[in-house]
């Protein structure tokens, strides 16, 4: 098995460039075809992805220092603001917007991925782009969700390993150390949350001493998680487990990243010119 493939199934190595890569290329190809059909569509950088190797990016130490587990404040939604160059649009401007961008609504087929199927569109500027990288809307489709769903299929060999079973070791003597005795993360979380329903009625003092604990508990769960490396041994089990896919599968994911190989090199070709 490649090393691409590995990094492909659990998300992790060069998958993240990889990924942002094709990402920006497709947004310069949508930017070309509409700015064919008349409309502004931004040639953006896309973002990074988070490498599930990266424990620091992963466990997300400020986010928990502000919102704990989310359980009691939530954080507001993220991802970007509403683009002006579509909202600011008149109602049948838009409707040919979305046309030029998606083409029309019955244009597109189910492609099962493995966890589900998704709608995939044949016609408009986003397959177009998609299209000119891989060839075929429905391998780009399936080389994006596909490894995911492989991955999903290892869950239940992590914490079965030795090596994990060492890093969740380690995790919890941390815990200890801070003064709190779960015995994994799921744990912790799961506690605070019954406590927050059974006590949710609850007002004033007993409500902001339950905020303050549960990002006391989610930041010390995080600190030790990076500490021990949690994340990163996670992946490293998986990719060591996925020679125990079936045969089909794993053939399966090889086609996947020599697909995305091509793909690779006509994105880059496509961000040089």
């Amino acid at each position: 098995m490649s090393t691409e493939a590995l990094d492909m199934v659990t998300r992790s190595g060069s998958w993240p460039r990889a990924q942002q890569t094709l990402d920006t290329a497709v947004n310069k190809l949508v930017h070309r075809c509409m700015k064919d059909e008349g409309f502004t569509y931004p040639a953006k950088r896309a973002p990074l992805p988070t490498a599930l190797d990266d424990s620091a990016a992963v466990v997300d130490l400020r986010g928990r220092k502000d919102h704990g587990y989310a359980i009691a404040t939530k954080p507001r939604p993220s991802g970007p603001p509403p683009a002006p160059y579509y909202t600011d649009l008149p109602p049948d401007r838009k409707r040919s917007f979305d046309l030029a961008f998606s083409g029309p609504a019955n244009s597109g087929d189910d492609v099962s991925t493995g966890i589900g199927t998704v709608r995939v569109r044949r016609q408009g500027c986003d397959a177009e782009a998609r299209r000119d990288l891989t060839g075929d809307v429905t391998v780009w489709a399936r080389m994006y969700y596909a490894p995911e769903a492989l991955n999903g299929r290892l869950d239940a060999k992590v914490p079965k390993a030795r090596e994990f079973k060492a890093a969740m070791s380690a995790w919890r003597s941390c815990m200890a150390a801070r003064g709190y005795a779960f015995r994994t993360p799921e744990e912790a979380r799961d506690s605070l949350n019954r406590h927050f329903l059974e006590n949710k009625h609850r007002k004033g003092r007993s409500e902001d001493a339950f905020r303050k604990r549960e990002k006391a508990v989610a930041v010390a769960d995080g600190a030790c998680a990076i500490e021990a490396d949690v994340p990163g041994t996670a992946v490293r089990v998986r990719q060591e487990t996925i020679a125990t896919l079936p045969k089909k599968d794993q053939a399966f994911l090889a086609d996947m990243a020599s697909y995305q190989s091509e793909a690779l090199k006509r994105a880059k070709a496509i961000l040089r010119r």
